[in-house]
This record gives structure tokens, C-alpha cells and sequence, in this order.
């Protein structure tokens, strides 16, 4: 399955310095108490949601800042690669299921 991105592979878009990554790899113990994402959530405010984000293509951070802030509603939190990954594949089988 192809993955969606938010900037293309290519891109020449300066991005500011951060010494703080807004994701972590498994294992990272950030934002506890919260689950991490799972595709079974997946609904049509959701899938809007990432349609919308990959429309105005903010950085990486700004994406997973506002997907938490919608996640969270429901208990859930994007918090590692993986998870953002798994969002991210999620939207798109079930864009690809719905559409």
C-alpha cells in the first residue's frame, strides 16, 4: 500500500530548526495516559480531517498537533512514527474503501 505524504519528496520548503522531534520512535514514554493511534477509529471526520491537512500541507508537527487535538477527544494520541504511519495508511484504505 502506498503511503500519502504530506510534502512531496522533493520539496524545497525550508522548515524551521526544532531540537525537539514532534514524534518518536516505539518505546518513546511522551504523552502518557493516552493510546496510541489504532486504524479501527478510522471515520469520515477523520479521513476529512487528513484530507483537509494534506490540502494546506503544514509541517509534520503542526499535522500531528492537529489530529491530537481530535484524537484526543476519543482517549487516542498519535505519539510515535509508527503511529502517524498507521494513521496515515488507515485514511487511505479507507478513503480508497469509501469513496
Amino acid at each position: 500500500m502506498s503511503r500519502s505524504t504530506f510534502l512531496p519528496p522533493s520539496s524545497t520548503k525550508a522548515q524551521p530548526a526544532s531540537n525537539v522531534s514532534p514524534l518518536h520512535h516505539s518505546g518513546s514514554t511522551t504523552m502518557r495516559g493516552l493510546l496510541p493511534f489504532q486504524a479501527e477509529i478510522m471515520d469520515e471526520g477523520l479521513y476529512r480531517l487528513h484530507e483537509r491537512l494534506r490540502a494546506i500541507n503544514p509541517n509534520v508537527q503542526q499535522v500531528v498537533w492537529a489530529l491530537n487535538v481530535a484524537l484526543n477527544q476519543h482517549g487516542w494520541a498519535i505519539r510515535t512514527v509508527e503511529d502517524l504511519e498507521c494513521f496515515m495508511d488507515a485514511a487511505e484504505a479507507w478513503g480508497q474503501e469509501n469513496d
